[in-house]
Parts: structure tokens; C-alpha cells; sequence
């Protein structure tokens, strides 16, 4: 039997971190259907387990946005307006 992509996109959760750009360049989609899908897992990830978002960091200044809840990657950081930031990493624990 052949698992939906998110059936695999939680399957890779679960063995390590994956960031927004490597998920959709491994399944070839883009990055709003993999936002959709991971929308989906946080809702759909069987207890006690869930999807944890570690934030993005900022390279310039070293701000977190920590609390974030959005799965879209931040543009620029708000404290510095440097726009080269580390992505926010994705796992189910």
C-alpha cells in the first residue's frame, strides 16, 4: 500500500527535523501545499505526540521568534530587519 504524502510527511517528522524549503523540494510541490499538509498534521498527529516548531533565528542579530505558530517562514526580524534568517525546523516528539 502507498502512503499520501502527508502520511510520509509525518513518517520524516518522526525520524528528524525538516525545514519548509527541504519538504517541498523532496516532494516537488510548493511551499503553501506543504504548509497546507503540515496545518493538517499539527491537527491530525495522534496523542501523545505532536508537531513541534522550533522558530527561526535571525543570523544578524540572533532573535527568536520564539511562540510563533505560523508554518510560513518569517521574511526579515523585526528587531534588525535583517533579512537572512536560519528557517524554523519541523518534528513531531
Amino acid at each position: 500500500m502507498e502512503l499520501t504524502r502527508r502520511q510520509e510527511i509525518m513518517a520524516m517528522l518522526r525520524d528528524g527535523e525538516w525545514t519548509l524549503d527541504e519538504l517541498a523540494r523532496n516532494f516537488v510541490v510548493p511551499k503553501k501545499v506543504i504548509i497546507d499538509d503540515l496545518e493538517h498534521i499539527a491537527r491530525s498527529v495522534p496523542k501523545p505526540f505532536r508537531l513541534q516548531i522550533h522558530p527561526p533565528t535571525c543570523e544578524g542579530c540572533g532573535y527568536r521568534f520564539k511562540g510563533r505558530t505560523k508554518f510560513n517562514d518569517p521574511s526579515r526580524c523585526p528587531m534588525c530587519k535583517n533579512e537572512h534568517l536560519r528557517s524554523q525546523r519541523f518534528r513531531i516528539e
